[in-house]
């Protein structure tokens, strides 16, 4: 509480001497840390800490510790930088990255109760929040022999966050695994790979993250995959996701539907959690959901949700699946088929008058149907009509800021390959955008100032099912793309042309964009007299550089 008091006098201060009140160690740079001539005379005083650079770092700038600090300096021979309001968070983790820091709190350490958190988890929670603030998917700490780096994902793109010595990170890693996760079974082991959920408070919110770590060469790494917020009303509708007019009637019909399954394919991390709130939180609430997750990442107020222990047989998505129908359920969500029990238990479910929802990871919506086959499921048995309804994929594909893009002919990254886009691109060249390459506050000069849902959809209709019961998928998507389907590459390659995707960013999702495409063949002539013509320009740059 005194240490709020502290920060709202400092933000007070802060805007009457219009000053910037740093509180986040993204406000400065990552490499930066407190001066080690000036460790000792800083961890000493209350609010004070004197960086590298040269910046003083202060809770109370009108305190005489101020103009001490800066006559030691030059005394010192060091030049004093500006002096910068701090809040005494960070402040207290910037003095923690430091050596000596950790027995000087032992000497400062009194009796406390033991009710109340400890320094290392109080440290968690700023570094939580400081990600939480910075709107990032997952926390990485990476601890090695000589530095620990706190790296942050947003929009896809890591970004280094700060550097700290390694016994730091060694803390943290420690403190989530042991104190702070839903069920500590065991102490945490930087030489074995583990996970966990962990539920963690802050402030009045409750913030949701799992965590997994893998040793590495020299230390381990965790990851914090930030879940949510537990706050309601924040689950998106399925247009925000950017999800086509088309596509969002089918897959509100098929949520109507009284029987059958939905399956939503995509990889690891492609947003297939947050389709499935959107889709549940369209459920009427008059029916009965039953969600079975591992863990619950999105709180749906309306649905019961089931969180599964996948270390237990009797807890296993299947387990809770089987369960499931005995509760009078109107749906059923199983957050991920793993296996042929659980496939069985979505086919049992769609069959029996439920609507079943579920996951699985494929490459395509068509390539759904040879997985479940792969998994043991007979292609007569998905081509019953009370089987399959609906099957989606989607893929996340990085948005361009609209900060610091700059038009592809602008582009040096894109120079060499401009000819290219011009044969594949006639039409839209001087649409398409591509990454900034300046310093951009706004994204953290990524070039990246979002993620968007590229996608597939499928209505399983009557010509459908008779290509899967003959597992002739070739010619179940000539079909549909005779009736005007899409695939997740023809919105990939749209939104290239619309300028809000980097043609480069294109290609990390559906491959080399080329002139060649699936019906007319691949052109093997024409594409050794294209790598001739490459190697001929790269030799004639070379020899011109050399003149």
């Amino acid at each position: 509480m005194e240490n709020d008091d502290q920060d709202r006098e400092l933000a007070r201060y802060a805007a009457a001497a219009k000053m910037k009140v740093f509180s986040s160690q993204a406000d400065l740079d990552p490499k930066d840390k407190p001066h080690p001539a000036l460790v000792e005379w800083c961890l000493q005083r209350d609010g004070i800490v004197v960086m590298q650079s040269g910046i003083i770092l202060t809770s109370n700038p009108t305190s005489r510790d101020v103009q001490n600090c800066k006559t030691m300096m030059i005394n010192q021979g060091l030049r004093p930088g500006r002096v910068c309001a701090a809040t005494t968070q960070l402040l207290s983790v910037l003095l923690a990255n430091v050596e000596g820091a950790e027995e000087i709190e032992d000497q400062q350490r009194v009796e406390k109760a033991s009710t109340e958190i400890s320094a290392q988890q109080k440290r968690l929670r700023i570094l939580v929040q400081e990600a939480v603030e910075a709107d990032v998917s997952d926390l990485h700490i990476e601890v090695r022999a000589d530095v620990a780096k706190i790296r942050f994902r947003k929009y896809g793109e890591l970004y280094l966050h700060a550097e700290w010595f390694p016994r730091l990170g060694r803390e943290l890693a420690s403190v989530a695994f042991n104190k702070e996760t839903d069920h500590a079974t065991a102490h945490f082991n930087p030489m074995v790979p583990q996970d966990a959920s962990m539920p963690l408070m802050l402030g009045t919110k409750e913030i949701r993250l799992r965590l997994a770590s893998m040793p590495a060469h020299g230390g381990f790494d965790v990851v914090m995959r930030i879940l949510g917020t537990g706050e309601e009303g924040t689950i998106p509708e399925l247009v925000q996701l950017v999800y086509t007019p088309e596509q969002v009637y089918i897959i509100r019909r098929a949520i109507q539907m009284p029987h059958g399954a939905v399956l939503l394919s995509g990889p690891t991390g492609s947003g297939k959690t947050t389709t499935l709130a959107s889709c549940m939180s369209m459920v009427r609430e008059t029916r009965k959901v039953y969600t079975i997750e591992d863990p619950v990442e999105k709180v749906v107020p309306t649905v019961t949700q089931v969180p599964v222990n996948t270390g237990k047989d009797d807890r296993s998505f299947a387990s809770f699946g089987k369960a499931a129908l005995r509760m009078d359920p109107d749906y059923i969500v199983l957050g991920e088929m793993r296996d042929e029990d659980t496939a069985n238990v979505m086919i049992r479910a769609a069959i029996t008058g439920h609507l079943v929802f579920s996951t699985i990871h494929t490459n395509s919506a068509p390539g759904i149907i040879t997985r479940l086959v792969d998994m043991g499921i007979s292609p007569v048995m998905l081509s019953d009509s009370n089987v399959l309804v609906c099957l989606i994929f989607q893929r996340l594909v990085a948005k361009l800021c609209d900060a610091c893009s700059v038009p592809v002919t602008q582009a040096p990254a894109h120079a060499e390959d401009l000819e290219r886009w011009r044969k594949i691109f006639p039409d839209h060249i001087d649409k398409l955008m591509a990454r900034g390459e300046t310093v951009c506050e706004k994204c953290h000069s990524t070039g990246v100032g979002g993620r968007t849902v590229v996608a597939e959809v499928i209505w399983v209709d009557e010509q459908g099912r008779s290509y899967i019961k003959n597992m002739e998928i070739l010619e179940w998507e000539k079909y549909l793309r005779k009736m005007g389907w899409q695939t997740y590459r023809d919105r990939t390659l749209e939104m290239v042309k619309e300028g809000t995707v980097d043609p480069f960013d294109a290609e990390t999702l559906v491959g080399e964009i080329s002139v060649y495409d699936e019906e007319t063949g691949f052109d093997y002539v024409q594409a050794r007299t294209s790598m001739e013509e490459e190697v001929a320009k790269k030799r004639a740059k070379d020899s011109s550089q050399d003149k």
